[in-house]
Parts: C-alpha cells; structure tokens; sequence
C-alpha cells in the first residue's frame, strides 16, 4: 500500500474510535472508603472491619450494628453515611459502556483526570468476533476506573453493559448492544464482564470493580407510535425468552459470575422485572446463582407504582420488590417508602437484611471496606494510567478488527490519494464530530473529535 493510502487508512481508523485525549494532571484528590483505622484506630475493633474473616461474617456483623432506618439508607443509589460506624456516603451509579463515563453521578472528570480512553461503541467491538478483545477491553476500562477511584474521581461498582438483544432497528440505543444474535452478545457479555471484574490474582470472590448486565428482560423499546419502556408489556413465548433473551443474562452470570443484574422497566408477561419474583428470586439468583446485588433501573420502582398502577400504594410497591429479589433501588424510592411498608406489615426487617446484606457484600468483595485503598492491590494506579498510548492503539485496534466492509466494487478501496481529482462525503453524519462517539461516553478534552470530511481533507490533498 501507497504512504497515501496508509495515511488515509490510519485517519480513517483514528476517527471511528473517536478516542478521548488526555490532559495535564494538576492537583489530585483521595479515593472515598470505610474503616479509616488511621483517623480513627476503633474502627479496628468492630468485624466488618476484620479482613481476615470472611465476606459473610463481615456482612454479617455490620448489618447486625445498623439501625433500620440505616439499612434503608443503603437500599438506594445514593447510600447514606452511617458516620458512627466510620462509613462514608457511597454512589453506586457510574457507567462504563465503552470506557469510563460521567453519565452517572458516581464519576466525575476534572483537571486530575479530564478525560478516559473511550473504546468504539459495543455494537462495532461485537463486530470483530473476537472474544479475547472483548475481555482485554473490559481489564483497561477496570484499569482506568480503579485509578480514578484512588483519586477520589470514580466509584467501584459500574451499570455496564448493556446485553440488550438488538431486534428491532427502530430501537435508538441499539448502538449500546452487541447486535442481534444471542449467541454473540452471549459471548460479548462473558468477556467484557471477566475483563471489568476479574483481579490479578483471579479469586473470584474479590473484585476489581463490579459489572452489572442489563436490562433484564425483553428490553428494546423507548418511545414508539405512544408506546412508552416505563408501560411496555412485553408479551414473550416462554421458547422466545430461553432462546432470545434470556441467554446473554444467563451467561452473564453464570460464565462472567458478574456482580450485579439491573431488572428494566417494562414488563414481561403482564408483570413489572423488577417484582417479579420468578425473575428476580427464582432465575437469577435461584437458577443461575447470582453472586452479587439486584438493581433496578432508575426509578423503576416507582414507575411500576405510578405509571404502571401495578400496586395501589407506594409501600406496597416497595415491598413487592424486595420481596422479588430487589435489592438496590436507582431512585429514592425504596429510601422513601420502604419503613412504611415494615410498619404495614407489608415486609419484616429480615428481607431487608437480607437486601441490604448483598449490597455489603459487593462493596467488601471491592476492598470497599479494607481500608486505605493505595495500600490494597491497584492501590499505586493513578492518572498517569488513565489513557495511555497503550490503551489509546488498543480502542484504535478494537476499531480496525470491528470495521465490517459490506461491499467493495473493483479499484475502489484502498483510495489512491494520487488518483482522486474530486471526493464526496455523503451522508447525515459526513460532517458530524460529537455525536460519532455515541452514548454513556466520556467528557469530550480538546479538540480530539474529527468528522468524516476534515478526517479525509486532511489525509488526501486534491
């Protein structure tokens, strides 16, 4: 190939990635974690901060200490402190789709870390086939996320990804999906998962950060012709859920053991997922042996209460929940209601712990509760590991292996620079910058977005 036909190809390909540049690291903040023993040597005393005892007694322990009003507090996106126990406030909602984002409030970019390698969209890495790729994207994201957590940048647990199976087109996020085919975005959910979560020294009862699959089950419409995701009810054939739906999700758990599992808004079957116990309790935690925590998404529990009518009451929307398999509410939802219903008699305390207990247990498989996190492992990771020209060629590499090539008439590609007396860009996105990186990206730094038109003007001098 021509030194011009090179340059064309490589443009080509920076541009598809869309990747985020890095900037200067000015000052830097501390990571947020329980059982400070420096500030206060107390803490060292109570179970939950022991780590020689075992995940179950620790959870054990601490919920054992919380008072009710407590344990509600941490059933919610937005957890309370519980200040006399020495824990701080934790969110649970940050996103990595293709790489680091600020969507969710748990992850914020600044002068410390102003941006994060952004990978090509899941539906173009699904592309390449390549299962090995899927996992070594997900351990730089993991990478990037632990070293923005150490500066006090990005939380531990990340509502990634999304294992929707893209049926319909018309559907606008189909982008976030791997596309179609069960099977594929079977293998795709396994491996990215593995990469976020899996730690050096592969026990699988810790975790580098914590994954979530969503959204579970039978999710593919937002807004069509007056059909609206917070009312759908989707009508699925049990052979249509085990052979479409459900395998990816399945797989998620059980070949990627994930963290967590986000029920949708919709219904399936005439019953809201996220109170459905057959779902919840009785597939994915039951069946398939989550090890992890259930979360809705945001505000679906009060979604099946208002625009649903699933329930006649807030309280017994809150129960019903739990009661499924919920444990974690995106929303305020559960923190609002959730007393009420005890004081009904509409759920006992011991749901609750038992609720809340799988949420602990995920923040203490993080080292959440082990202390300073600089001296745990990942401890020396800090913006000087956050998009590094390793991981800036892999998304570029991620881009080349993903790039389908639907048709190519004779003498057309590779373009000759030399050959080309005119050249037409065509098309709603020839001149989009932006919009190319798609969604739940990262923070755009500098000048890093090329268009179709200044990507080409720029390798091919007419």
């Amino acid at each position: 190939m021509a030194l011009a036909e090179n340059k064309v190809a490589k443009v080509y390909v920076w541009f598809v990635t869309m990747l985020l540049s890095c900037g200067v690291v000015w000052s830097q903040t501390s990571a947020i974690f329980a059982c400070d023993v420096g500030k206060n040597p107390a803490l060292g005393g109570y179970g939950f901060c022991d780590k020689s005892l075992g995940v179950e007694e620790r959870v054990a322990d601490l919920v054992g200490r919380l008072t009710l009003q407590e344990k509600i507090g941490n059933l919610v996106n937005s957890a309370v402190d519980v200040s006399r126990l020495g824990i701080p406030r934790y969110e649970w909602w940050s996103e990595a789709l293709h790489g680091v984002s600020n969507v969710g409030p748990g992850t914020r970019f600044s002068n410390v870390v102003p941006g994060a390698t952004s990978f090509p969209m899941p539906i173009l890495v699904a592309a390449s086939f390549n299962t090995s790729l899927f996992e070594t994207t997900g351990r730089v994201v993991s990478t990037e996320a632990r070293a923005m957590h150490n500066v006090g940048l990005a939380g531990l647990t990340y509502w990634s990804p999304n294992i929707n199976i893209f049926r319909d087109p018309r559907w606008g996020r189909g982008l976030e999906t791997s596309g179609e085919d069960p099977v594929l975005t079977s293998k795709y959910a396994a491996g990215y998962v593995k990469g976020l979560q899996q730690t050096d020294g592969g026990d699988p009862n810790k975790l580098k950060v914590a994954a979530c699959c969503k959204h579970y089950t039978a999710y593919d419409v937002d807004n069509w012709k007056g059909v609206e995701r917070y009312t759908f009810n989707a009508v699925v054939t049990k052979q249509d859920l085990e052979d479409t739906f459900q395998p990816p999700f399945k797989s998620c758990v059980i070949d990627g053991n994930v963290a967590s599992v986000m029920c949708s808004y919709n219904q399936v079957n005439g019953k809201p997922t996220c109170a459905d116990p057959d779902l919840l309790k009785g597939v994915v935690r039951g069946q398939w042996k989550l090890n992890g925590y259930i979360v809705s998404d945001c505000d679906s529990v009060e979604v099946l209460y208002k625009n649903q009518h699933y329930t006649k009451t807030p309280e017994e929307a809150a129960a019903k929940s739990i009661l499924a398999g919920l444990d974690l509410n995106c929303g305020r939802f559960l923190g609002q209601y959730t007393e009420g219903a005890v004081k009904q008699g509409l759920i006992d305390e011991a749901s609750i712990n038992n609720a809340v207990s799988n949420n602990f247990a995920t923040l203490m498989r993080l080292g959440f509760f082990d202390g300073d996190p600089s001296k745990q492992p990942y401890g020396n990771l800090g913006p000087k590991d956050v998009c590094t020209p390793a991981n800036q060629e892999l998304a570029r590499e991620a881009a080349r292996q993903g790039i389908v090539l639907l048709k190519n008439s004779p003498g057309s590609l590779p373009l000759n620079a030399k050959a080309l007396k005119s050249l037409a860009v065509i098309g709603p996105n020839a001149n989009a910058t932006r919009v190319m990186i798609g969604n739940y990206e990262g923070i755009k730094i500098s000048n890093s977005y090329l268009s179709f038109v200044y990507a080409y003007h720029a390798a091919i001098t007419i």
